[in-house]
């Protein structure tokens, strides 16, 4: 993809050696891709031009962070303008390795923006400098006049902005002038000429000629003119001349024909519009009447009545090639009122039209990846629905979500997330095929339309395809990536009767094939609306449980194995919602964690154990240790360790009284990390506990780095023992090895007297499970452990 680029990419590492670069920078450059890697921007371009991409390069890497330069180069003997991104490279440690560059070739458009400019400038001294006064009026007073008309009226240019037509003509002209406004405005007469009489400053009447057009000025109608001032023969055939300049440097193409339609005078730019020159042109047929029937009589008809016709037609260069032309016709006529000439001004709105339909496209298609967007996909939605319901039918919409895909572009960057949103297009557009109407929702969502088929079997066999056409591997800078998706599908009309119940529905759907493990394909069935009701319920009342105090902790006593003293408690959070009653927290926990609310939560619980525990010893209740969960998002934090250690300052507590247990997934996602993490918790003096153990893929050589104190035996392998062969010798295996790394032991979920036994004489050294007590709320815990044997006075609690 990146050597195939019509855009210009290099690599340079932090000397400034070229690492890679592509096809259109080496060709750009005139040196083969294979001579450029190892050399340095010295080797290949001016001295000046390569100082100024190395102090851009170090721009980059000062800052690290990506900008964006305009350089000016002749490469190749050709002046060259380019528009480079630059952006610095790291290596797998985070730190700085080079800098890369996409870079644009933007010439062209620098030479447009040229000639623009020096067209307006052009334009502006023509008006400025004419020898004809020009004005522009609306709402009856002068919004510009040129200094020629200034100097006609005997007016400063800036005295004679605001001033109305009573101001300016002989008394009576201005009436008569305003009654002929408001007719061209009624009847949207473009082109007028007329003569009047002006009043100068000084008094003296000056006798004119006007020509003026409507026109469009800040969204209101406008007129701009020009005056001549005929008081006599030699100021006339001046203007005369002003006219044949005017004509002849008119941007817009002009041509003069006789009454028959035969050109007898054309200008310059009719020659560069349309390839002919004057004298091709002179004496022949002019092909402004070729229009259709139905529009060459609307033409006629427009003539021979205003005498004045305005519209867009069809015309054809020398060189055979078609353009579109606005085209803009008078009629003249003799003092016997017969026509005697036709002035046809025109224009090429090539770009105007091209404009137009990409301002089209873009209204109904996505940017990125040029399928249609939203707004497409409702109205043929709309109309299939309308079909379906006159002729009968099913329709099916695929609600098609990417998995994974904020990982990809939180890794990669969003250039390259949309890079890979393009290639995804580019998949599901050759598996859809001409089956339906495949469109882009926005981010990593798609849609596809689906009719004229037989069975939900033909609809899961073409989810079928889409999945495995995306599950094949995609090379991402240089990386080997792999992404799944997760389709939800209803369809018309037993999943909804209109268009947003279909889409919403799907997308319904969609999320239950997500919490299916994602990969995969789900039909939408009513009670997924259930469920989702539920889950809306549960997210929205999980922003405001906390702040409304429906969180509480209950506590899961800990025992000694041998003497079946009270060595602590496990602290578990419940909610009690207003309208569900007590949610356990595998209903909510994972919910919490997706919307980042677990973060406040788990500090809450954190403060509050510590805040109860402190309690207890209060009472004289003597609970030697509380072992706190933690979740995934409370682990990754760097401000753990500082929020830790202020609970237990908040609670007076002693650091060993405080247990914190981490899942064995948890710290095998990044194990340096974990590693340096949990020797700051060691550091503050509180336990450390891997819980879950053995139900993830610890690797041994980490786990013997990890400063922990417990080892929790999962209850998966505590149950069914001591019968059970597996579980007894999967636990019996992790108390051997616990033992030799002088790591305590506790084995939760037991149930049962003979599993107690079991574990105690494997060398257990403490119990957790329904043998002993269910989860109890703090108040029935401390019922329940004020009749046990206390534990013997440990440092920090009270005997």
């Amino acid at each position: 993809m990146v050597n195939n680029s019509p855009t210009m990419m290099s690599l340079k590492d932090m000397d400034g050696r070229y690492l890679l670069v592509n096809a259109a920078y080496a060709r750009r450059v005139g040196v083969s891709p294979g001579e450029l890697p190892g050399r340095r921007p010295e080797d290949v371009f001016d001295l000046d031009d390569a100082r100024q991409i190395r102090e851009q390069d170090q721009q980059v890497l000062n800052l690290l962070a990506p900008r964006q330069f305009e350089e000016h180069f002749v490469l190749n003997g050709v002046e060259t303008y380019l528009l480079a991104s630059k952006f610095p490279l790291f290596d797998a440690d985070g730190r700085p390795a080079g800098v890369g560059s996409v870079d644009t070739d933007i010439t062209l458009s620098k030479r447009e923006q040229r000639a623009k400019r020096e067209a307006e400038e052009r334009y502006l001294a023509l008006v400025e400098q004419s020898l004809v006064g020009i004005y522009i009026m609306q709402d009856e007073r002068l919004v510009y006049a040129n200094p020629k008309l200034a100097e006609i009226m005997g007016h400063a240019p800036e005295e004679m902005v605001g001033m109305t037509m009573a101001q300016l003509l002989v008394p009576g002209e201005a009436v008569r002038l305003r009654q002929q406004l408001l007719r061209r405005f009624r009847e949207n007469i473009a082109v007028m000429h007329y003569s009047t009489r002006g009043l100068r400053k000084d008094g003296v009447v000056v006798d004119m000629e006007v020509h003026s057009r409507l026109f469009e000025l800040d969204g209101r109608k406008a007129v701009i003119g020009v005056v001549m001032d005929i008081s006599d023969r030699l100021l006339a055939d001046t203007n005369l001349r002003l006219a044949a300049k005017v004509f002849e440097n008119s941007a817009e193409g002009i041509l003069i024909l006789d009454a028959s339609a035969r050109i007898i005078a054309v200008n310059d730019a009719f020659t560069r519009i349309t390839g002919y020159t004057e004298d091709e042109a002179l004496g022949k047929p002019s092909r402004i009447f070729h229009l259709g029937e139905r529009e060459r009589e609307a033409m006629r008809e427009a003539l021979a009545g205003s005498g004045h016709w305005q519209g867009e037609m069809q015309d054809r260069r020398k060189n055979g090639e078609w353009y579109p032309a606005e085209l803009s016709i008078s009629a003249l006529r003799d003092e016997d009122d017969e026509l005697c000439n036709y002035v046809a001004v025109f224009s090429d709105i090539t770009q105007r039209k091209e404009a137009e339909a990409r301002l089209q496209f873009l209204a109904n298609h996505d940017p990125l990846t040029r399928l249609p967007n939203r707004s497409s996909l409702t109205v043929q939605l709309d109309e299939a629905l309308a079909r379906m319901a006159s002729q009968g039918g099913q329709l099916a919409v695929m609600f098609i979500d990417l998995d994974r895909f904020k990982l990809i572009n939180d890794s990669f960057g969003h250039q390259a997330g949309d890079l890979l949103l393009c290639e995804i297009a580019l998949r599901l557009a050759r598996v859809v095929g001409e089956r339906g109407m495949l469109a882009r929702l926005g981010g990593d969502e798609f849609t596809l339309l689906m009719s004229g088929f037989d069975s939900h079997t033909q609809l899961g066999e073409v989810a079928t395809d889409i999945l495995t056409e995306l599950g094949r591997p995609l090379s991402l800078e240089a990386h080997e990536v792999f992404i799944t998706g997760s389709i939800g599908i209803s369809v018309f009309p037993h999943d909804g009767q209109d268009a947003q119940t279909l889409l919403k529905n799907a997308d319904v759907a969609m999320y239950r094939a997500k919490d299916s493990g994602k990969n995969t394909y789900q039909f939408f069935d009513a009670g997924m609306n259930t469920q989702t009701f539920e889950r809306l319920l549960l997210e929205n009342g999980l922003r405001m449980a906390l702040e409304r105090g429906e969180f509480e902790l209950h506590y899961q006593p800990q025992l000694a194995a041998d003497s079946r003293v009270l060595q602590g408690a496990e602290v578990l959070l419940r909610w009690r919602h207003p309208q569900l009653g007590l949610v356990p927290p595998v209903r909510f926990i994972a919910l919490a964690e997706e919307t980042g609310l677990i973060k406040p939560i788990g500090d809450w619980v954190l403060a509050e154990a510590c805040r109860q525990l402190a309690a207890w010893d209060r009472q004289g209740l003597a609970v030697p240790r509380l072992a706190v969960n933690l979740s995934p998002r409370q682990f990754g934090q760097p401000s753990l360790p500082a929020k830790v250690a202020g609970a237990l300052q908040a609670a007076g507590l002693p650091a060993s009284r405080l247990e914190l247990e981490i899942t064995e997934s948890m710290l095998m996602q990044n194990p340096d990390e974990a590693v340096q993490l949990l020797a700051q918790l060691k550091a503050l003096g509180v336990w450390l506990s891997i819980d879950d153990f053995g139900t993830g893929y610890s690797s041994l050589s980490y786990l013997k780095r990890f400063p922990l104190d417990t080892l929790k035996i999962d209850q998966s392998f505590v149950d069914g023992l001591p019968d059970d062969e597996d579980n007894a010798a999967i636990a019996e295996a992790i108390l051997a090895m616990a033992k030799k790394l002088k790591f305590h032991v506790v084995a939760e979920g037991v149930e049962n007297e003979a599993q107690a036994a079991f574990l105690q004489g494997k060398g257990c050294h403490t119990l957790q499970g329904y043998h002993f007590s269910r989860p109890l709320p703090a108040a029935e815990f401390a019922a329940l452990v004020a009749g046990w044997p206390q534990p013997l006075a440990a440092a920090g609690i009270p005997a």
